[in-house]
Protein backbone atom coordinates (compact mmCIF):
# COMPACT_ATOMS: atom_id res chain seq x y z
CA UNK A 1 0.00 0.00 0.00
CA UNK A 2 2.79 1.90 0.81
CA UNK A 3 4.25 1.13 -2.58
CA UNK A 4 1.39 2.23 -4.71
CA UNK A 5 0.87 5.63 -2.70
CA UNK A 6 4.92 6.77 -3.87
CA UNK A 7 4.14 5.58 -7.05
CA UNK A 8 1.11 7.59 -7.26
CA UNK A 9 2.71 10.95 -5.43
CA UNK A 10 5.66 10.48 -8.04
CA UNK A 11 3.05 10.80 -10.93
CA UNK A 12 1.35 13.57 -9.09
CA UNK A 13 4.30 15.47 -8.50
CA UNK A 14 5.91 15.29 -12.51
CA UNK A 15 2.60 16.12 -14.04
CA UNK A 16 2.54 19.21 -12.35
CA UNK A 17 5.72 19.90 -13.32
CA UNK A 18 5.00 19.22 -16.82
CA UNK A 19 1.96 22.10 -16.65
CA UNK A 20 3.98 24.58 -14.94
CA UNK A 21 6.53 24.89 -18.08
CA UNK A 22 4.02 25.38 -20.32
CA UNK A 23 3.16 29.10 -20.30
CA UNK A 24 6.88 29.71 -21.67
CA UNK A 25 6.10 27.82 -25.47
CA UNK A 26 4.41 31.50 -26.45
CA UNK A 27 6.92 33.81 -24.35
CA UNK A 28 9.41 31.97 -26.44
CA UNK A 29 7.26 31.91 -29.76
CA UNK A 30 6.62 35.74 -29.15
CA UNK A 31 10.78 36.43 -28.09
CA UNK A 32 11.36 34.41 -31.75
CA UNK A 33 8.50 36.62 -33.36
CA UNK A 34 9.62 39.89 -32.29
CA UNK A 35 13.43 39.42 -32.81
CA UNK A 36 12.15 38.25 -36.61
CA UNK A 37 9.98 41.47 -37.11
CA UNK A 38 12.66 43.55 -35.26
CA UNK A 39 15.74 41.76 -37.82
CA UNK A 40 13.41 42.55 -40.69
CA UNK A 41 13.04 45.89 -40.03
CA UNK A 42 16.82 46.78 -38.76
CA UNK A 43 17.83 44.91 -41.85
CA UNK A 44 15.76 46.91 -44.55
CA UNK A 45 15.91 50.09 -46.25
CA UNK A 46 14.13 53.06 -46.86
CA UNK A 47 10.36 53.42 -48.32
CA UNK A 48 10.21 55.46 -51.27
CA UNK A 49 7.31 56.34 -54.47
CA UNK A 50 8.40 56.95 -57.96
CA UNK A 51 5.79 58.48 -60.65
CA UNK A 52 6.06 57.06 -63.91
CA UNK A 53 3.42 57.95 -67.14
CA UNK A 54 2.46 54.46 -67.49
CA UNK A 55 2.85 51.12 -65.34
CA UNK A 56 3.71 48.99 -67.87
CA UNK A 57 6.04 45.92 -67.27
CA UNK A 58 5.15 46.70 -63.49
CA UNK A 59 4.01 44.08 -60.83
CA UNK A 60 3.71 44.18 -57.14
CA UNK A 61 6.51 41.78 -55.32
CA UNK A 62 7.90 41.02 -58.91
CA UNK A 63 9.53 44.04 -60.75
CA UNK A 64 12.74 44.69 -59.11
CA UNK A 65 14.97 48.20 -58.90
CA UNK A 66 18.60 47.05 -59.84
CA UNK A 67 21.88 49.37 -59.90
CA UNK A 68 24.30 47.73 -62.11
CA UNK A 69 22.73 43.96 -62.99
CA UNK A 70 22.58 43.87 -58.59
CA UNK A 71 18.87 44.31 -57.09
CA UNK A 72 18.77 47.09 -54.36
CA UNK A 73 15.00 47.57 -54.05
CA UNK A 74 11.55 45.90 -55.17
CA UNK A 75 8.14 46.87 -56.30
CA UNK A 76 5.40 46.92 -53.31
CA UNK A 77 2.78 48.72 -54.60
CA UNK A 78 0.82 50.26 -57.97
CA UNK A 79 -1.27 53.04 -57.75
CA UNK A 80 -2.85 55.92 -59.57
CA UNK A 81 -2.17 59.34 -58.75
CA UNK A 82 -5.37 61.46 -57.46
CA UNK A 83 -5.74 63.25 -60.81
CA UNK A 84 -5.46 59.98 -62.85
CA UNK A 85 -2.65 61.11 -64.94
CA UNK A 86 0.32 59.08 -63.42
CA UNK A 87 1.25 56.36 -61.56
CA UNK A 88 2.72 56.23 -58.11
CA UNK A 89 4.90 53.45 -57.37
CA UNK A 90 6.00 52.50 -53.89
CA UNK A 91 8.99 50.56 -53.37
CA UNK A 92 11.06 49.07 -50.51
CA UNK A 93 14.69 49.52 -50.80
CA UNK A 94 17.52 47.42 -48.91
CA UNK A 95 19.55 48.53 -46.09
CA UNK A 96 22.27 51.20 -47.12
CA UNK A 97 21.53 52.53 -50.00
CA UNK A 98 20.39 56.32 -48.34
CA UNK A 99 23.47 57.11 -50.00
CA UNK A 100 21.84 56.49 -53.94
CA UNK A 101 18.80 58.19 -52.90
CA UNK A 102 19.27 61.98 -53.52
CA UNK A 103 17.69 64.94 -55.66
CA UNK A 104 20.12 63.82 -58.91
CA UNK A 105 19.15 59.89 -58.23
CA UNK A 106 17.00 59.20 -61.52
CA UNK A 107 14.80 55.72 -62.09
CA UNK A 108 14.28 54.36 -65.83
CA UNK A 109 12.02 51.63 -66.67
CA UNK A 110 14.52 49.09 -68.72
CA UNK A 111 12.28 47.26 -71.51
CA UNK A 112 13.56 45.89 -75.05
CA UNK A 113 13.34 49.95 -77.18
CA UNK A 114 14.27 50.45 -80.38
CA UNK A 115 15.94 53.48 -81.50
CA UNK A 116 18.42 55.49 -83.43
CA UNK A 117 20.85 54.54 -80.80
CA UNK A 118 20.05 50.97 -81.48
CA UNK A 119 18.87 48.05 -79.88
CA UNK A 120 18.68 47.89 -75.98
CA UNK A 121 16.74 45.81 -72.89
CA UNK A 122 17.03 42.39 -75.18
CA UNK A 123 17.55 40.44 -71.81
CA UNK A 124 14.48 41.46 -70.70
CA UNK A 125 12.25 39.44 -72.56
CA UNK A 126 12.81 36.63 -70.82
CA UNK A 127 13.05 37.79 -67.19
CA UNK A 128 10.82 40.83 -67.46
CA UNK A 129 11.19 44.87 -67.40
CA UNK A 130 12.92 45.91 -64.04
CA UNK A 131 13.75 49.86 -62.79
CA UNK A 132 17.09 50.90 -63.46
CA UNK A 133 18.70 53.48 -60.69
CA UNK A 134 21.00 56.16 -61.43
CA UNK A 135 22.44 57.53 -58.29
CA UNK A 136 23.21 60.71 -57.96
CA UNK A 137 26.12 62.76 -56.03
CA UNK A 138 26.15 62.80 -52.50
CA UNK A 139 23.23 65.19 -51.03
CA UNK A 140 20.22 64.46 -48.46
CA UNK A 141 17.90 61.80 -48.38
CA UNK A 142 15.18 61.86 -50.92
CA UNK A 143 12.20 59.11 -51.45
CA UNK A 144 9.81 60.63 -53.90
CA UNK A 145 11.10 61.20 -57.14
CA UNK A 146 10.09 61.56 -60.88
CA UNK A 147 10.89 58.64 -63.14
CA UNK A 148 11.95 58.90 -67.06
CA UNK A 149 10.20 57.71 -69.76
CA UNK A 150 13.19 57.03 -71.68
CA UNK A 151 16.87 56.03 -70.59
CA UNK A 152 18.97 59.34 -69.68
CA UNK A 153 22.04 59.85 -72.69
CA UNK A 154 24.19 60.79 -69.87
CA UNK A 155 23.89 59.04 -66.15
CA UNK A 156 24.24 61.04 -63.40
CA UNK A 157 27.53 61.75 -62.16
CA UNK A 158 29.78 61.45 -65.52
CA UNK A 159 32.43 64.41 -65.31
CA UNK A 160 31.69 66.86 -68.05
CA UNK A 161 29.79 69.99 -69.22
CA UNK A 162 26.21 70.81 -69.57
CA UNK A 163 25.43 73.21 -72.22
CA UNK A 164 22.21 74.48 -73.89
CA UNK A 165 21.67 75.20 -77.61
CA UNK A 166 19.60 76.77 -79.80
CA UNK A 167 18.75 75.98 -82.92
CA UNK A 168 19.17 78.77 -86.23
CA UNK A 169 18.82 75.67 -88.81
CA UNK A 170 15.69 73.97 -90.25
CA UNK A 171 16.60 70.65 -89.33
CA UNK A 172 15.58 69.51 -85.80
CA UNK A 173 17.92 67.23 -83.48
CA UNK A 174 16.66 64.26 -81.69
CA UNK A 175 18.29 62.84 -78.07
CA UNK A 176 20.79 60.95 -78.50
CA UNK A 177 22.27 63.06 -81.79
CA UNK A 178 26.06 63.00 -81.54
CA UNK A 179 28.25 66.21 -80.44
CA UNK A 180 31.42 66.27 -82.93
CA UNK A 181 34.61 67.71 -82.64
CA UNK A 182 36.94 66.54 -85.79
CA UNK A 183 35.04 63.79 -86.44
CA UNK A 184 35.33 62.22 -83.52
CA UNK A 185 31.96 62.08 -80.66
CA UNK A 186 32.66 64.00 -77.55
CA UNK A 187 29.31 64.23 -76.54
CA UNK A 188 25.38 63.64 -77.27
CA UNK A 189 22.47 65.90 -77.05
CA UNK A 190 20.04 64.57 -74.13
CA UNK A 191 17.24 66.99 -74.03
CA UNK A 192 14.62 68.54 -76.81
CA UNK A 193 12.36 71.37 -75.76
CA UNK A 194 10.15 73.80 -78.02
CA UNK A 195 9.54 77.01 -76.48
CA UNK A 196 6.12 78.12 -78.02
CA UNK A 197 6.13 81.80 -77.33
CA UNK A 198 9.73 82.36 -78.61
CA UNK A 199 9.19 79.66 -81.79
CA UNK A 200 13.00 78.33 -80.93
CA UNK A 201 14.11 75.05 -80.32
CA UNK A 202 16.35 74.36 -76.89
CA UNK A 203 18.71 71.23 -76.94
CA UNK A 204 20.42 70.19 -73.51
CA UNK A 205 23.91 68.68 -74.60
CA UNK A 206 26.44 67.31 -72.59
CA UNK A 207 30.03 67.50 -73.55
CA UNK A 208 32.43 64.45 -71.89
CA UNK A 209 35.27 65.14 -69.88
CA UNK A 210 38.11 66.20 -70.84
CA UNK A 211 36.71 67.19 -73.82
CA UNK A 212 34.55 69.88 -72.17
CA UNK A 213 37.40 72.00 -71.76
CA UNK A 214 37.08 72.66 -75.48
CA UNK A 215 34.57 74.50 -75.00
CA UNK A 216 35.35 78.45 -74.89
CA UNK A 217 33.64 81.81 -75.21
CA UNK A 218 34.28 81.34 -78.98
CA UNK A 219 33.39 78.22 -79.74
CA UNK A 220 30.94 78.02 -83.03
CA UNK A 221 28.44 75.11 -83.12
CA UNK A 222 26.52 73.74 -86.57
CA UNK A 223 24.64 71.35 -88.02
CA UNK A 224 26.07 68.20 -89.98
CA UNK A 225 23.90 66.34 -92.06
CA UNK A 226 25.11 62.53 -93.58
CA UNK A 227 24.65 64.14 -97.20
CA UNK A 228 24.38 68.12 -98.15
CA UNK A 229 23.89 69.12 -101.67
CA UNK A 230 24.44 73.17 -101.48
CA UNK A 231 23.07 74.48 -104.93
CA UNK A 232 23.93 78.47 -105.10
CA UNK A 233 25.84 80.72 -107.30
CA UNK A 234 29.17 79.43 -105.84
CA UNK A 235 28.22 76.08 -107.79
CA UNK A 236 27.76 72.76 -106.11
CA UNK A 237 28.74 72.08 -103.31
CA UNK A 238 28.72 67.84 -101.45
CA UNK A 239 29.16 67.33 -98.00
CA UNK A 240 29.30 64.13 -96.17
CA UNK A 241 29.13 63.09 -92.51
CA UNK A 242 29.65 59.61 -90.95
CA UNK A 243 27.88 57.14 -91.11
CA UNK A 244 25.78 57.56 -87.93
CA UNK A 245 25.05 61.57 -88.86
CA UNK A 246 24.13 59.89 -92.41
CA UNK A 247 21.50 58.26 -90.44
CA UNK A 248 20.41 60.87 -88.05
CA UNK A 249 22.80 63.96 -87.76
CA UNK A 250 24.75 65.81 -85.75
CA UNK A 251 26.28 68.63 -83.95
CA UNK A 252 29.69 69.58 -84.68
CA UNK A 253 31.68 72.62 -83.01
CA UNK A 254 35.18 74.53 -83.24
CA UNK A 255 36.49 78.06 -82.61
CA UNK A 256 37.24 79.72 -86.15
CA UNK A 257 40.74 80.51 -87.79
CA UNK A 258 40.64 84.04 -87.06
CA UNK A 259 39.27 84.62 -83.77
CA UNK A 260 41.34 83.80 -80.47
CA UNK A 261 40.80 80.44 -78.31
CA UNK A 262 39.04 82.31 -75.75
CA UNK A 263 38.51 81.27 -71.79
CA UNK A 264 37.13 78.19 -71.23
CA UNK A 265 33.29 77.77 -70.15
CA UNK A 266 32.87 76.06 -66.70
CA UNK A 267 29.19 76.66 -66.44
CA UNK A 268 26.15 75.89 -68.46
CA UNK A 269 25.90 78.38 -71.48
CA UNK A 270 23.85 79.32 -74.27
CA UNK A 271 25.68 78.57 -77.81
CA UNK A 272 23.57 78.69 -81.42
CA UNK A 273 23.83 75.91 -83.77
CA UNK A 274 24.42 77.28 -87.30
CA UNK A 275 22.93 75.61 -90.78
CA UNK A 276 26.61 75.02 -91.67
CA UNK A 277 30.20 75.40 -91.49
CA UNK A 278 30.37 78.17 -94.20
CA UNK A 279 27.05 80.15 -91.78
CA UNK A 280 29.41 80.05 -89.18
CA UNK A 281 32.00 81.72 -90.84
CA UNK A 282 29.81 84.82 -92.09
CA UNK A 283 28.43 85.60 -88.58
CA UNK A 284 31.67 86.60 -87.51
CA UNK A 285 30.73 89.95 -88.84
CA UNK A 286 28.41 91.69 -86.62
CA UNK A 287 28.50 95.15 -88.22
CA UNK A 288 26.64 95.81 -91.67
CA UNK A 289 25.53 98.62 -93.80
CA UNK A 290 22.78 98.25 -95.43
CA UNK A 291 21.62 99.59 -98.90
CA UNK A 292 19.01 99.44 -101.79
CA UNK A 293 19.35 98.32 -105.57
CA UNK A 294 16.61 99.32 -108.25
CA UNK A 295 16.46 96.57 -110.84
CA UNK A 296 14.37 97.38 -113.83
CA UNK A 297 15.10 93.30 -115.29
CA UNK A 298 13.78 90.25 -113.30
CA UNK A 299 15.57 88.75 -109.98
CA UNK A 300 14.52 85.22 -110.46
CA UNK A 301 17.26 83.33 -109.08
CA UNK A 302 18.39 86.03 -106.72
CA UNK A 303 17.67 84.44 -103.35
CA UNK A 304 18.42 85.35 -99.75
CA UNK A 305 22.04 85.64 -98.48
CA UNK A 306 23.32 85.91 -101.83
CA UNK A 307 26.87 87.37 -102.20
CA UNK A 308 27.66 91.11 -103.26
CA UNK A 309 31.44 90.96 -104.65
CA UNK A 310 34.03 93.38 -106.06
CA UNK A 311 36.69 91.78 -108.22
CA UNK A 312 35.52 88.50 -107.23
CA UNK A 313 35.78 89.57 -103.35
CA UNK A 314 33.27 88.67 -100.81
CA UNK A 315 32.37 92.22 -99.40
CA UNK A 316 28.26 91.67 -98.49
CA UNK A 317 24.85 89.54 -98.63
CA UNK A 318 21.81 89.98 -100.47
CA UNK A 319 19.04 90.89 -97.25
CA UNK A 320 15.61 90.97 -98.88
CA UNK A 321 14.31 90.23 -102.17
CA UNK A 322 10.88 91.01 -101.11
CA UNK A 323 8.57 94.33 -102.37
CA UNK A 324 6.98 95.04 -98.91
CA UNK A 325 8.38 98.70 -98.84
CA UNK A 326 6.31 101.98 -97.82
CA UNK A 327 7.64 103.71 -101.22
CA UNK A 328 6.89 100.54 -103.32
CA UNK A 329 4.41 101.67 -106.07
CA UNK A 330 2.48 99.20 -107.94
CA UNK A 331 4.17 96.29 -109.19
CA UNK A 332 2.17 95.66 -112.66
CA UNK A 333 3.45 99.27 -113.58
CA UNK A 334 5.72 99.54 -116.67
CA UNK A 335 8.11 101.79 -115.16
CA UNK A 336 8.14 100.16 -111.29
CA UNK A 337 11.68 99.48 -110.42
CA UNK A 338 12.25 95.87 -108.19
CA UNK A 339 13.85 96.88 -104.94
CA UNK A 340 16.84 94.75 -103.44
CA UNK A 341 18.23 95.06 -100.24
CA UNK A 342 22.05 94.42 -99.27
CA UNK A 343 24.16 94.86 -96.57
CA UNK A 344 28.33 95.76 -97.41
CA UNK A 345 29.99 95.09 -93.50
CA UNK A 346 33.32 97.25 -92.92
CA UNK A 347 35.12 94.05 -92.13
CA UNK A 348 35.27 92.56 -95.28
CA UNK A 349 36.30 96.17 -97.24
CA UNK A 350 39.54 96.65 -94.92
CA UNK A 351 37.48 98.91 -91.83
CA UNK A 352 37.14 97.78 -88.27
CA UNK A 353 34.14 95.48 -87.11
CA UNK A 354 32.95 98.22 -85.59
CA UNK A 355 29.48 100.20 -85.51
CA UNK A 356 31.34 103.67 -85.34
CA UNK A 357 32.83 102.30 -88.75
CA UNK A 358 29.18 102.02 -90.12
CA UNK A 359 29.14 105.87 -91.33
CA UNK A 360 32.59 105.69 -92.76
CA UNK A 361 30.95 102.51 -95.18
CA UNK A 362 28.09 105.29 -96.33
CA UNK A 363 30.37 108.32 -96.94
CA UNK A 364 32.86 106.02 -98.47
CA UNK A 365 30.32 104.55 -101.02
CA UNK A 366 28.55 108.06 -101.88
CA UNK A 367 32.52 108.58 -103.15
CA UNK A 368 32.52 105.65 -105.26
CA UNK A 369 29.05 105.68 -106.53
CA UNK A 370 30.08 109.44 -108.28
CA UNK A 371 32.91 107.78 -109.74
CA UNK A 372 30.78 105.14 -111.67
CA UNK A 373 30.38 102.42 -109.12
CA UNK A 374 27.81 100.50 -110.03
CA UNK A 375 25.87 96.88 -109.57
CA UNK A 376 25.16 94.36 -112.14
CA UNK A 377 23.46 90.96 -111.60
CA UNK A 378 25.39 88.52 -112.70
CA UNK A 379 24.91 84.65 -113.20
CA UNK A 380 27.30 82.73 -110.58
CA UNK A 381 25.50 79.25 -111.83
CA UNK A 382 24.22 78.07 -115.07
CA UNK A 383 23.66 74.81 -113.63
CA UNK A 384 21.18 76.22 -111.03
CA UNK A 385 20.60 79.49 -112.31
CA UNK A 386 21.78 81.48 -108.98
CA UNK A 387 22.66 84.93 -109.53
CA UNK A 388 24.27 87.07 -107.08
CA UNK A 389 25.39 91.13 -107.14
CA UNK A 390 28.68 92.56 -108.74
CA UNK A 391 29.83 95.76 -108.09
CA UNK A 392 31.90 97.30 -110.85
CA UNK A 393 32.74 100.96 -111.79
CA UNK A 394 31.18 101.79 -115.57
CA UNK A 395 33.93 104.35 -117.29
CA UNK A 396 32.64 107.78 -118.30
CA UNK A 397 29.55 107.64 -116.07
CA UNK A 398 28.46 109.71 -112.41
CA UNK A 399 25.91 109.71 -110.40
CA UNK A 400 24.27 111.39 -107.44
CA UNK A 401 23.72 109.79 -104.53
CA UNK A 402 19.80 108.88 -104.09
CA UNK A 403 17.68 107.46 -101.54
CA UNK A 404 15.09 104.57 -101.37
CA UNK A 405 12.92 104.39 -98.39
CA UNK A 406 15.41 106.00 -95.87
CA UNK A 407 18.28 103.72 -97.44
CA UNK A 408 21.20 104.60 -99.66
CA UNK A 409 20.44 103.59 -103.41
CA UNK A 410 23.65 101.97 -105.46
CA UNK A 411 22.56 102.74 -109.19
CA UNK A 412 22.60 99.32 -111.62
CA UNK A 413 23.16 98.61 -115.25
CA UNK A 414 21.89 95.50 -117.19
CA UNK A 415 24.59 92.48 -116.94
CA UNK A 416 26.27 91.64 -120.28
CA UNK A 417 24.15 88.68 -120.24
CA UNK A 418 21.14 90.54 -120.05
CA UNK A 419 22.59 92.53 -123.02
CA UNK A 420 23.28 89.38 -125.02
CA UNK A 421 20.46 88.17 -124.37
CA UNK A 422 18.64 91.21 -125.80
CA UNK A 423 20.33 90.82 -129.09
CA UNK A 424 19.68 87.30 -129.57
CA UNK A 425 16.13 88.23 -129.00
CA UNK A 426 16.44 90.85 -131.65
CA UNK A 427 17.80 88.56 -134.24
CA UNK A 428 15.19 86.38 -132.83
CA UNK A 429 12.60 88.68 -134.27
CA UNK A 430 14.33 89.48 -137.42
CA UNK A 431 13.99 85.71 -138.21
CA UNK A 432 10.58 85.36 -137.21
CA UNK A 433 10.28 88.34 -140.55
CA UNK A 434 11.70 86.39 -143.01
CA UNK A 435 8.87 84.77 -145.40
CA UNK A 436 10.23 81.03 -144.60
CA UNK A 437 7.35 79.27 -145.99
CA UNK A 438 8.27 80.48 -149.18
CA UNK A 439 12.17 79.74 -148.98
CA UNK A 440 11.11 76.18 -148.08
CA UNK A 441 8.26 76.26 -150.82
CA UNK A 442 11.17 76.98 -152.95
CA UNK A 443 13.65 75.09 -151.55
CA UNK A 444 11.16 71.82 -152.23
CA UNK A 445 10.59 72.61 -155.60
CA UNK A 446 14.70 72.99 -156.05
CA UNK A 447 15.10 69.68 -154.36
CA UNK A 448 12.36 67.95 -156.67
CA UNK A 449 14.08 69.12 -159.70
CA UNK A 450 17.24 67.74 -158.52
CA UNK A 451 15.75 64.72 -157.39
CA UNK A 452 13.96 64.02 -161.20
CA UNK A 453 17.78 65.25 -162.57
CA UNK A 454 19.80 62.45 -160.37
CA UNK A 455 17.38 59.96 -161.78
CA UNK A 456 18.04 60.54 -164.89
CA UNK A 457 21.86 60.71 -164.52
CA UNK A 458 21.43 57.21 -162.75
CA UNK A 459 19.12 55.89 -165.70
CA UNK A 460 22.19 57.06 -167.77
CA UNK A 461 24.77 55.31 -165.73
CA UNK A 462 22.67 52.15 -165.19
CA UNK A 463 22.53 52.13 -169.73
CA UNK A 464 26.36 52.79 -169.99
CA UNK A 465 27.53 50.16 -167.39
CA UNK A 466 24.89 48.05 -169.91
CA UNK A 467 26.39 48.61 -172.42
CA UNK A 468 30.12 48.12 -171.10
CA UNK A 469 28.79 44.62 -170.48
CA UNK A 470 28.29 43.66 -174.04
CA UNK A 471 30.89 41.28 -175.57
CA UNK A 472 31.63 44.35 -179.00
CA UNK A 473 32.26 46.55 -176.01
CA UNK A 474 35.07 44.18 -173.94
CA UNK A 475 36.67 43.56 -177.25
CA UNK A 476 36.83 47.42 -177.57
CA UNK A 477 38.62 47.91 -174.05
CA UNK A 478 40.97 45.30 -174.76
CA UNK A 479 42.05 46.68 -178.24
CA UNK A 480 42.00 50.01 -176.70
CA UNK A 481 44.55 48.88 -173.59
CA UNK A 482 46.72 47.04 -176.19
CA UNK A 483 46.68 50.05 -178.30
CA UNK A 484 47.38 52.37 -175.23
CA UNK A 485 49.95 49.77 -174.24
CA UNK A 486 51.85 50.15 -177.94
CA UNK A 487 51.75 53.85 -177.47
CA UNK A 488 53.74 53.42 -174.17
CA UNK A 489 56.22 51.24 -175.18
CA UNK A 490 57.25 53.54 -177.95
CA UNK A 491 57.08 56.96 -175.78
CA UNK A 492 59.45 54.35 -173.77
CA UNK A 493 61.19 54.13 -176.80
CA UNK A 494 61.68 57.64 -177.73
CA UNK A 495 62.08 58.87 -173.90
CA UNK A 496 65.08 61.32 -173.34
CA UNK A 497 68.38 58.84 -172.66
CA UNK A 498 66.68 56.31 -174.84
CA UNK A 499 69.10 54.79 -177.80
CA UNK A 500 66.19 55.30 -180.50
CA UNK A 501 66.83 59.20 -179.14
CA UNK A 502 70.50 59.09 -179.73
CA UNK A 503 70.25 57.88 -182.97
CA UNK A 504 67.92 60.58 -184.11
CA UNK A 505 69.97 62.81 -182.27
CA UNK A 506 73.14 62.19 -184.30
CA UNK A 507 71.49 62.00 -188.25
CA UNK A 508 70.22 65.61 -186.81
CA UNK A 509 73.97 66.62 -187.08
CA UNK A 510 74.65 65.13 -189.77
CA UNK A 511 72.39 66.29 -191.96
CA UNK A 512 73.27 69.91 -190.76
CA UNK A 513 76.43 69.45 -191.55
CA UNK A 514 75.81 67.98 -195.02
CA UNK A 515 73.52 71.05 -195.20
CA UNK A 516 76.76 73.15 -194.35
CA UNK A 517 78.91 71.47 -196.94
CA UNK A 518 76.43 72.28 -199.45
CA UNK A 519 75.68 75.61 -198.88
CA UNK A 520 78.20 77.14 -201.39
CA UNK A 521 76.88 75.25 -204.30
CA UNK A 522 73.45 76.28 -203.70
CA UNK A 523 74.29 79.59 -203.84
CA UNK A 524 76.34 79.38 -207.23
CA UNK A 525 73.62 77.82 -208.78
CA UNK A 526 71.27 80.23 -207.69
CA UNK A 527 73.08 83.10 -208.82
CA UNK A 528 73.72 81.02 -211.98
CA UNK A 529 71.86 77.84 -212.95
CA UNK A 530 73.91 76.92 -216.60
CA UNK A 531 76.69 77.31 -214.25
CA UNK A 532 76.74 73.67 -213.74
CA UNK A 533 77.31 72.88 -217.37
CA UNK A 534 78.98 75.93 -219.37
CA UNK A 535 81.16 76.61 -215.64
CA UNK A 536 81.77 80.38 -215.10
CA UNK A 537 83.60 82.26 -212.10
CA UNK A 538 82.74 82.17 -208.69
CA UNK A 539 80.98 85.13 -207.63
CA UNK A 540 81.99 86.99 -205.03
CA UNK A 541 79.40 87.91 -202.61
CA UNK A 542 78.06 91.37 -203.16
CA UNK A 543 78.64 94.14 -200.60
CA UNK A 544 76.39 96.55 -199.79
CA UNK A 545 76.89 99.74 -200.51
CA UNK A 546 75.64 103.41 -199.69
CA UNK A 547 73.30 105.04 -201.94
CA UNK A 548 75.05 107.74 -203.58
CA UNK A 549 73.48 111.44 -203.40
Amino acid sequence: MSEKNENAKDATVSSTGSWSNIWLIPFVAAVIGGWMVWQAWANQGPLITISFETAEGMEVDTTKIKLRDITIGKVVDLELSENFKNIILTARMQKDTEDLLTAETQFWVVKPRVGRGGVSGLTTILSGAYIELSPGSQGELKTHFKGKEQPPVTPAGTPGLHITLDSAGQRALDIGDPILYKGIEVGQIEFVHFNQSERVVYYNAFIQSPYDKLITENTRFWEVNGIEIDLSADGIKVHTGTLETMLGGGVAFDVPTNLPRGNVITERAFFTIYPNKEEVHDQQYQNAQEFVLLFSQSIRGLKTGAPIEYKGIRVGSVVRTDINYPEMGNLLNKNTLIPVMVNIEPARIGLKDEEEELEKVKNNLSNWIENGLHAFMSTGNLLTGSKFIDLRYVEDTSNTVKTFNQFQVIPTTASEMDSLIEKFNSVLSKIEKVPLEDVVDNANAALVSANDTIKQLGQASEEISHMLQQPESQHLIKNVNQALKSISGLADGYSSGSTTQKDIKRMINALEQALKDLSPVLNQINRQPNSLIFGGESAQEPEPKAKSN
